[in-house]
């Protein structure tokens, strides 16, 4: 939990040793990492005092932080506590999905555009998320009224969609970390409680999203008739 909290501290926050890692991006998040226990077994049976407990955790961190500094950070915390303990044997392994976190946007999160320079990569993104923004609000102006048109001036009383950070992952970083593809934005339907035993996803939504999806398509990359 320390370890945590230090995680979740602003960069220069100072706080237990060297200061925070929280990014820019997520200042105004209460408590945005988080490192979840969410395995644990020990014992050989009922009547024994256990002599091994084996737990796995998620260990959440944000973008600028690479893997060997988080695993590093870990490894120092557990084997400070399993010595302060008497010398606990600890031993540590990394199994399944590990990630990097990517900033998409730099110029909404404390980038280094925000000072009005714009550069091809930012008019580019710009446009994409300004023709993002118009294509979700045809979509849903398109559920109100029963038709789709882009031009409608009503679209005004729609309310665009904010641009936030996540806390969860998308495939998007492989493309921006290391293929040097552009990627703009994670971008689809609502849902609640994701990964919770009720977790659901709002059907309007989804009908929303393809909409949205398809007059984008239309009208970033064109279309071209085919004769009958």
């Amino acid at each position: 939990k320390a370890l945590e909290e230090r995680y979740n501290e602003p960069a220069d926050g100072g706080g237990g040793g060297g200061g925070g890692r929280r990014h820019p991006a997520y200042r105004n998040m209460k408590h945005p990492v988080n490192f979840n226990l969410g395995k644990i077994s020990g014992g050989d049976w009922a009547s024994s005092v256990p002599s091994h407990c084996t737990f796995e955790a998620r260990v959440g961190f944000f973008p600028g932080t690479s893997l060997d500094e988080v695993k590093r950070d870990v490894e120092h915390c557990l084997l400070e506590a399993a010595a302060k303990e008497g010398g606990l044997e600890v031993n540590i392994e990394y199994s399944g999905f590990q990630a990097e976190g990517a900033v998409l946007l730099d110029e909404h999160c404390g980038g280094g555009e925000q000072n009005g320079e714009e550069t091809e990569d930012s008019n580019l993104r710009r446009q994409f998320v300004d023709l993002l923004q118009r294509s979700h609000r045809s979509a849903v102006l398109s559920r109100k009224r029963g038709d789709v048109d882009c031009n409608d001036g009503r679209m005004s009383d729609i309310e665009p969609l904010p641009l936030l950070p996540i806390t969860c992952t998308t495939d998007c970083r492989f493309y921006k970390l290391y293929e040097g593809i552009p990627c703009v934005t994670c971008y689809g339907p609502e849902a609640q409680n994701i990964h919770g035993i009720d977790e659901s996803v709002s059907l309007e939504s989804i009908r929303d999203v393809a909409v949205s999806i398809a007059l984008f398509v239309r009208d970033w990359c064109g279309l071209v008739r085919i004769a009958n």
